[in-house]
């Protein structure tokens, strides 16, 4: 059975909200709780529970499990990064982007097939 470390969980919710627009203030808001929640976290004077991150999660459009799992996520930090940076446009600047990022990937799947 894994133990679940905070340590790490706090990291990577420090991550998110250092890599979008958002404050800590914000998502204290979001969660009903006080900007002292974090110092609490951080310190080990309380853990988030599951609701809590599950909130925390939609709040930045990233899959529960990122935000628990740690390095065994299905997405690098990288990427997370990414999402969270597109919080706060329209949804058809995102789909522009997307599909953007879309054919980058084709053209170099193309490039990495010819070098085969």
């Amino acid at each position: 059975m894994k133990i679940i470390d905070y340590n790490a969980i706090f990291k990577r919710i420090k991550f998110l909200i250092k890599n979008s627009d958002k404050k800590q203030q914000d998502l204290a808001d979001h969660l009903g709780m006080t900007r002292q929640i974090f110092y609490d976290w951080k310190n080990g004077k309380s853990n988030p529970t599951l609701l809590d991150l599950f909130k925390i999660s939609k709040y930045f459009g990233v899959p529960l499990e990122y935000i628990i799992s740690g390095d065994e996520s299905p997405i690098d930090d990288a990427t997370a990064a990414f999402i969270v940076s597109t919080q706060g446009l329209k949804e058809q600047q995102k789909k522009i982007i997307y599909a953007s990022i879309q054919a980058q990937v084709e053209m170099f799947k193309k490039m990495n097939g010819e070098k085969k």
